[in-house]
């Protein structure tokens, strides 16, 4: 477990991108590509709009920073392998000069590990973990609206430490009378402030991404699509063994595909597939349900649960779980009349 344990810490921090396989890794800080909320993990992990109001939507597009989420606050947790935990916090508020904002929190953390010597000798333990602190504001006009998120982000294993900015961009389009919604998205515009060592050269994983959302009128199923790494058209990872991917297979490694079945607004199941990640974390002999994802949402009272079953190796699934909550309705005042 503790030689598992050290590939994994070695392939997330490494400049290599093991969850989400971009382009074999060629950039540090690659938690910020992580999926915020239930939601987006369970539609496939990629995605920046949708037509109904998710407070964590914001921390993957600041343009779904709505109004309509005033005080609403939202934790997640994903437990990925070798003790590696993954934890989000959103919440957003409307200010009555300012319009919306939103503050949100990532953290992923690789736990405990023994340090030693180079000659073996015992050092103790040390932790190892990745954080970035966001905060976004939104404006409307019309049927557009137009976003902005600032991250300050840290990573540090033992004593060595990296931090950077990074900004993302966003804009939304939303339809007036259909429910349908696009958007387009610079995410992670930014630079490293410190580096681990003078020799490391940490860099940002900037991402350009276009992405839609609809739902058929009087049709119980609500379709997502999102287009991502356009500023990076090469998204297969330099290895023989994969032999040479078609054009389709190509291009399709740069989609992600989700699908919500609307039961009520209470109830919704949703399912997404990422061919990205099925191509890159599936074993050659084989594939199982790798890139594939399940997921649940059940509103009970002022509270919204998520659950998701991501698939990122074929020994199964991993679960994500989101609980948000509508703060105006948990501290409303009863009256006394």
């Amino acid at each position: 477990m503790k030689i598992f344990k050290l590939v994994f810490l070695t392939l997330l921090v490494g400049n290599t991108s093991f969850l989400f396989a971009q382009l074999g890794g060629k950039q540090s800080f690659e938690f910020l590509n992580l999926p915020i909320g239930a939601r987006v993990a369970g539609l496939g992990g990629v995605g920046i709009t949708s037509t109904e109001s998710d407070v964590n939507l914001f921390m993957s597009n600041p343009a779904m920073l709505d109004s309509m989420n005033h005080n609403h606050i939202s934790w997640s947790y994903f437990g990925f392998y070798a003790d590696v935990k993954y934890n989000t916090l959103a919440y957003s508020f409307n200010h009555k000069g300012i319009g919306p904002i939103g503050f949100g929190i990532q953290r992923l953390g690789y736990g405990q590990f023994e340090g030693f010597d180079e000659v073996g000798n015992s050092t103790g333990t040390f932790k190892g973990g990745e954080t970035a602190v966001v905060i976004s504001k939104s404006h409307q006009i019309s049927v557009f609206r137009m976003g902005l998120s600032l991250k300050y982000i840290n990573s540090s294993i033992e004593n060595f430490n990296s931090s950077a900015l990074a900004f993302d961009l966003g804009g939304t389009f939303i339809h007036p009378s259909r429910e349908f919604m696009a958007g387009l998205l610079i995410k992670n515009i930014g630079f490293t402030l410190s580096d681990y060592t003078s020799t490391s050269n940490a860099e940002v994983p900037i991402d350009v991404q276009i992405g839609f959302t609809y739902k058929p009128e009087h049709m119980p199923f609500r379709l997502t699509g999102t287009v991502y790494n356009l500023n990076k058209p090469n998204s297969t990872y330099d290895d023989s063994s994969e032999g040479t991917p078609t054009w389709f297979d190509k291009g399709f490694r740069h989609v992600n595909l989700g699908v919500e079945i609307v039961f009520s607004q209470n109830f919704q199941v949703r399912t997404g597939y990422n061919h990205l990640l099925r191509k890159e974390l599936s074993l050659e002999e084989k594939a199982g349900m790798t890139g594939l994802t399940l997921g649940v949402m059940a509103k009970i009272k002022a509270f919204e649960i998520s659950y998701t079953l991501a698939s990122y190796h074929v020994d199964g699934g991993r679960s994500y779980f989101t609980i948000t909550s509508n703060l105006n309705k948990v501290f409303k005042k009863k009256s006394i009349l």
